[in-house]
């Protein structure tokens, strides 16, 4: 699956449990939305990544009662969605950082967001983002994003890029369709190259996903593999 529609019924969101949840200090407590799209909840940051109206109903925008930054990597349909980018800020006051080409669209104002400029490390509070060139059809920017408690590196759907120069305890990595950029074998390099002990697969269908498991199993035995299904809220100890 690589979208969902949130319907509100009688059970509880999602978003509530992320903010109920118990996070020790090398927790990180997900939601993944399809796509790319995760929100994420460490003990010290709550952070947005790539939350399109395909994936986020706008219904969900007043359960964020904290959010420290938000971010958009590119201007597909499926990673970015001015009004639903808009509304988060309005809701939450979280800083809105966006790739370059997304302000060059006209659909959001300068004075509304950060632009996400490769190599210039971005700093709000205690949260560091190094944005960096991925590839892809559009201009891409992925993110090594740095918490006083945990390093994370979000790859939207790009394909590979060396990435030695990073470290990363959780990897979010694309692995295939509808992209044509990732793939399985991408996604195992990049979190090869950042060390990274945990790693999230987004952004694939099920045949990518089988076929990055059996990959990572091979190269990878010692990483933490997680592949939730969208909608999930998962806990991953690090």
């Amino acid at each position: 699956m690589t979208s969902r529609r949130w319907e509100r019924g009688d059970a509880e969101a999602p978003i509530e449990r992320l903010f109920r949840a118990q996070v020790g200090e090398r927790d990180v407590a997900v939601i993944y939305f399809g796509w790319a799209g995760i929100l994420m909840r460490t003990t010290d940051a709550v952070i947005a990544l790539d939350l399109a109206d395909v994936t986020f109903h706008p219904a969900e925008v007043p359960l964020l009662t904290r959010l420290d930054v938000h971010t958009y990597s590119h201007s597909h349909w499926d990673h970015w969605h001015a009004p639903t980018a808009r509304a988060i800020a309005q809701q939450t006051g979280a800083p809105l950082v966006v790739e370059p080409q997304i302000l060059e669209m006209g659909e959001i104002d300068e004075s509304e967001v950060i632009v996400a400029r490769p190599g210039v490390e971005i700093r709000i509070g205690e949260i560091r983002l190094t944005p960096v060139i991925g590839i892809h059809p559009r201009p891409i920017t992925l993110l090594h994003i740095q918490t006083p408690s945990l390093d994370v590196f979000h790859g939207a759907d790009s394909g590979y890029v060396p990435l030695s120069d990073f470290h990363a305890d959780l990897a979010i990595v694309p692995v295939g369709t509808p992209s044509p950029s990732c793939s399985p074998k991408s996604a195992v390099a990049m979190i090869q190259d950042l060390g990274a002990t945990a790693a999230i697969a987004v952004h694939g269908s099920e045949k990518d996903l089988e076929a990055f498991r059996k990959l990572a199993g091979r190269q990878i035995p010692d990483v933490q593999i997680c592949k939730p299904n969208a909608g999930e809220l998962i806990r991953l100890s690090i």
